[in-house]
């Protein structure tokens, strides 16, 4: 298993085997299956990372790892210990394509409908023998929610694999998802998602054009002409169990005096030494395995409410989200300068800036703060995102990086001008 040569062009999700050139060096992104790593295997990536890189690590939106600031010269020996723990593919095309997510606690949790990793890992068998499915972009996502506690509903996929009903007649709702939402065209039985999942996937490849295979370019004429192909009875709806806006962080009970604890990063950057030590805490309190999420928190599992209580406090004197109201969960923020060459502005130090300012004015909206154009922290709509252009910032009100600006603000003039962001022009509160 070795690194693609080409590893110097920009603009794909990077893997380990085909990283990403960036500011700061070599961009490293670990993929664990199911978004799940043993403990120890947290530790041994947080040494890694000090070791071949700059000692920072990313959490990103799809439940991986990213290892920042490795070199050409240390790049083989850091790929020889992700190998080591068993967290390398075969080749680039299948790690490329193997974009699977699944809610954080699947297995775990009582409450869930089905346990979706057998068809995550079906899934993951069939991506990897179907050879023609290398051709799918390396953006292209699955999402598979076997709901509960932690339902991944507001992940960004393109295929949506959906648990319904109740755990002795669950069935699977599969659907296309573009800008307006998850259109379903229908349900199957679990043992047949996984394949369904691919066909819906080849016709999607064999249904458009090479630079726009992401299933939300063919909507809504895609949802018509599958519905018709697929001929699958309809899906039942969601009951109202789904766990949309229950907490994500700090202490969750699950049954039997079990627990997990959800640990936020707040911009997903962790240092490999913060890491190190939220490691051996976990070890302390006898959690042997942390599950990844979308919402770049760390899930420590299984510990019992003494020792959830005990990581909260160790967590938080690590500087960790450990609250739901925490001000910073409301932001996203790319790396900025002087890790990304897209931009010359700190956007993550603005990002926080700005962040306290809103706690003080108690804004409970989202910003997103975005060196460039690109969006790479955040695709959907925020209430105020901030676009960096030059030496300032574009503002949008309820928008993406996409849309057009209605101000302007430079970072030397937050701490006067950055509370006025709130009232958008025209006078409303934004």
């Amino acid at each position: 298993m070795t690194a693609d040569a080409g590893f110097d062009v920009k603009g794909w999700c990077p893997g380990a085997l085909r990283p990403m050139q960036s500011g700061d060096g070599l961009l490293v992104r670990v993929r664990p299956r199911c978004g799940s790593l043993p403990t120890s295997a947290l530790a041994a990536l947080a040494a890694a990372a000090d070791r071949y890189g700059n000692g920072s690590i990313d959490l990103t939106r799809r439940s991986n790892l990213q290892i920042r600031g490795a070199s050409r010269a240390s790049l083989a020996p850091l790929l020889a210990d992700i190998g080591a723990l068993g967290l390398l593919d075969d080749d680039p095309r299948l790690e490329a394509i193997r974009n699977i997510a699944v809610n954080p606690l699947a297995g775990l949790d009582p409450s869930e409908v089905v346990d979706v990793r057998p068809i995550a890992q079906a899934l993951e068998d069939l991506l990897m023998r179907e050879i023609d499915l290398a051709r799918l972009p390396g953006k292209f996502a699955f999402a598979i929610d076997g709901r509960g506690v932690l339902p991944i509903a507001d992940l960004d996929a393109d295929i949506r694999i959906e648990a319904r009903g109740k755990p002795q007649d669950a069935v699977m709702a599969i659907g296309l998802a573009g800008a307006a939402g998850v259109r379903w065209l229908g349900a199957t039985r679990l043992e047949h998602a996984a394949r369904m999942a691919v066909r819906i996937a080849r016709w999607l490849l064999q249904a458009s054009q090479p630079a726009d295979r992401r299933a939300r370019a063919l909507l809504p004429a895609a949802v018509e002409a599958l519905r018709a192909r697929l001929s699958l009875p309809e899906a039942p709806g969601v009951g109202s169990e789904i766990g949309r806006g229950r907490t994500r962080r700090g202490p969750i009970a699950l049954a039997g005096g079990r627990h997990v604890v959800g640990l936020g990063i707040a911009f997903g950057r962790c240092e490999g030494k913060t890491l190190a030590a939220l490691a051996n805490a976990l070890a302390s309190v006898g959690a042997s395995e942390v599950r990844l999420s979308p919402w770049r928190t760390i899930y420590a599992c299984p510990v019992d409410a003494d020792g959830s209580l005990r990581l909260v406090a160790a967590a938080r004197e690590m500087g960790l989200i450990v609250d739901d109201g925490d001000p910073m969960l409301q932001v996203d923020a790319c790396p900025g300068a002087p890790f990304c060459s897209a931009t010359s502005l700190a956007t993550r130090r603005d990002a926080r800036a700005l962040a306290m300012l809103f706690a003080d004015a108690r804004f409970t909206g989202s910003l997103h703060v975005s060196g460039c154009a690109k969006g790479c922290a955040r695709s959907a709509t925020a209430d105020l995102t901030l676009i960096g252009d030059g030496g300032g910032y574009r503002v949008v009100y309820g928008g993406t990086t996409r849309d057009r600006a209605a101000d302007t603000l430079l970072p030397g003039d937050i701490a006067a001008r950055g509370g006025d962001l709130l009232v958008a022009p025209g006078g409303d509160d934004v």
